[in-house]
């Protein structure tokens, strides 16, 4: 799970709260070589993972795959670490709704974007609305491949997108090397299971609903392979797993005066904005 970084380009603007195809939020693609295990004797089936924590991961993985329909609010904060200037710690609040097998669509909306897509079983959209512009793609008909497309396009992942595949336990787990269980920790007035994990080039915590409802809670990413060792967290503050979800909810109808641009193009400025900023 969890690998880059920057919420920036197409998935930025159009997946506002998801995790990512192998990581967490997005990150600008490299040709450079992965960094090295953490120990070259350590791999995806580390036993440096305590079975509680594990077997939590699992429970919550296997409701959020039982689940149909689903509508989330979550505040989101990350650092943004400019080449020219002090680290600054954004925030924005991000939504998402989703019905299986093929719709999805949200908005996020704070101090660095403002914009929604739609996802309905044949195209994905995702519209800018601060420069009013949008951009549309084909896509395979379950959420699974939609959220892959967008990784596939643009080389960014989609944070929290994790959560929403059909599996999220492979997504989370694929490389982990070590994991342990910290306790019964409060988020937001809720008691949650506590639980960090190691990975090659990040850190990541989850709180998970230590109630009836295995549900995740909290994330934090730490990119400790990148400079100024920067932070994403997110907490879920509004879970609704019973949701009714009209079908217009998910099929996206340009506004007056908005401007179409390719896939490429929309990825490319966003790259130079999260370059300029």
């Amino acid at each position: 799970m969890f690998t880059c970084r920057r919420l920036v380009v197409f998935a930025a603007l159009a997946f506002p709260m998801f995790a990512c195809a192998r990581g967490l939020p997005a990150a600008n693609v490299s040709n450079e070589p992965p960094p090295p295990l953490i120990e070259q004797e350590l791999g995806p089936a580390s036993t440096l993972v305590e079975p509680r924590a594990q077997e939590l991961v699992r429970r919550m993985s296997d409701r959020l795959a039982a689940v149909t329909t689903l509508a989330l609010e979550a505040d989101e904060t990350y650092d943004e670490v400019p080449m020219d200037g002090p680290r600054q710690q954004l925030t924005s609040v991000r939504r998402v709704a989703m019905r299986r097998p093929d719709r999805l669509a949200g908005d996020a909306s704070g101090d660095a974007r403002n914009g929604s897509f739609w996802y309905d079983g044949k195209t994905f959209t995702a519209i800018d609305h601060e420069q009013h512009v949008w951009a549309s793609g084909t896509v395979p008909p379950t959420v699974d491949a939609a959220l892959d497309w967008v990784f596939g396009q643009t080389g960014t992942a989609v944070p929290l997108g994790d959560f929403l595949y059909a599996n999220p336990y492979e997504r989370l787990m694929s490389d982990v090397q070590r994991g342990v269980y910290l306790g019964i920790h409060d988020v937001a007035g809720v008691p949650c299971h506590h639980l960090s994990f190691e990975q090659a080039t990040i850190d990541w915590q989850i709180w998970i609903d230590a109630g009836p409802d295995p549900l995740p809670r909290k994330l934090v990413i730490t990119y400790k392979t990148e400079d100024e060792v920067p932070q994403y967290s997110v907490t879920i503050r509004k879970w609704n797993v019973a949701a009714t979800l009209p079908e217009a909810l998910f099929h996206f109808t340009p506004p007056d005066g908005a401007r179409r641009i390719d896939v490429p193009a929309l990825a490319q400025a966003y790259r130079d904005e999260g370059r300029n900023r």
